[in-house]
């Protein structure tokens, strides 16, 4: 009887093993093949997530406002695509105007840094002047900035395609309503689109803000910084931080190091705290029920995958990955480690 007890122990020890073994073999070969695969599955999982959002205001327009169904798709279709070509045009627009005006820019940076260096040297700190000033002169700002508006419009590139996986998203529909909807799609896709909800709506909230913060006092780009905030803040925890610093050198660039710099910087990290830490969780309720810890590991991890695109879509993937990990039998206390809570 305790031979049997002790076999049968230790063939339960060697098929967890072997589930955790198989688990992160299987692991590893997804990666490689996220990795591999990332310029056809990025457009694919934007389109997927562009698609839930649409697909939410399309069934809002026809519950609301009784539209047939066609013509809600249709109108958050139009929507959309108005709304990316003037993203677009206004970022073209902003990007093309500062590098115009680079050089009074460039001016302004010297002149700023020259008073600085006075400064320093009347309470007694010498700099080398003439070695501070030759490496701002010869150093590539402006280069490195048009190398980033670059890097933007990169983002627009697989639009066509992202738009084309929508289209058949969207002509799959019907075929995929007139069989019985799985629960845990369901519960997935229900995740995913409270979460977009919460994200966009604040995120917009905070952009519309530092964008009349930026109109105010008259800052260059600041359509583009309020895209990048909108943006960003889809980064979890990081995020909010670059958007603030991002339009930091050219506050200094405009004002130097004047009360107006700090000003701004104020006013759109109060906005960011307010809007992040305050009425947005009190928005999301429980959220992607993922543990703090685990959002940042899930930003690291997709953002080595995926780059910049895998930091945007890292949260709603993880919590997707976690429901899905919940419904399996043997992967179910790795979804509670996710959670933050120990498996029992």
């Amino acid at each position: 009887m305790e031979k049997s007890d002790k076999a049968e122990k230790t063939s339960r020890y060697y098929q967890k093993m072997n589930v955790i073994c198989l688990t992160i073999i299987a692991a590893g070969v997804i990666t490689a093949g996220l990795i591999y695969t990332r310029a056809m599955m990025i457009p694919l999982v934007i389109a997927i997530f562009a698609y839930t959002i649409l697909n939410q205001a399309s069934a809002m327009l026809h519950r609301r406002f009784n539209f047939p169904a066609w013509l809600a798709m249709t109108l958050s279709i139009s929507f959309f695509v108005l709304c990316f070509t003037a993203i677009i045009y206004f970022t073209i627009n902003s990007v093309g105007n500062f590098i115009k005006e680079a050089e009074m820019y460039r001016e302004n940076l010297l002149g700023s840094v020259s008073d600085l260096l006075t400064k320093l040297s009347e309470r007694g700190i010498d700099v080398d002047r003439n070695s501070v000033m030759a490496y701002l002169k010869d150093l590539p700002l402006f280069a490195w900035f048009k190398n980033f508006g670059a890097q933007l419009f990169s983002l627009f590139s697989n639009s066509t395609l992202i738009i084309l996986f929508i289209i058949f998203l969207l002509l799959g529909e019907k075929k995929a309503l007139a069989t019985p909807p799985n629960k845990t799609i369901q519960e997935m896709l229900a995740n995913v689109s409270k979460y977009l909800s919460v994200k966009v709506s604040t995120s917009l909230a905070t952009a519309l803000i530092i964008w009349f913060i930026l109109i105010l006092f008259k800052v260059k780009m600041a359509f583009l910084f309020g895209l990048l905030t909108f943006l960003l803040n889809f980064i979890p925890s990081v995020g909010s931080i670059i958007a603030v610093l991002l339009p930091a050198p050219v506050l200094f660039l405009q004002y130097g190091h004047g009360s107006n710099f700090f000003v701004v910087l104020g006013l759109m990290t109060a906005t960011q705290f307010t809007i992040g830490n305050l009425i947005e969780p009190r928005m999301m309720g429980e959220g992607m029920d993922l543990h703090p810890v685990v959002v940042i590991a899930s930003l690291i991890f997709w953002s080595l995958v995926w780059g910049v695109p895998g930091a945007f879509l890292s949260v709603p993937i993880t919590a997707s990955i976690k429901i899905i990990l919940s419904k399996i039998k043997h992967t179910r206390p790795v979804a509670e480690l996710l959670a933050g809570r120990l498996p029992q």
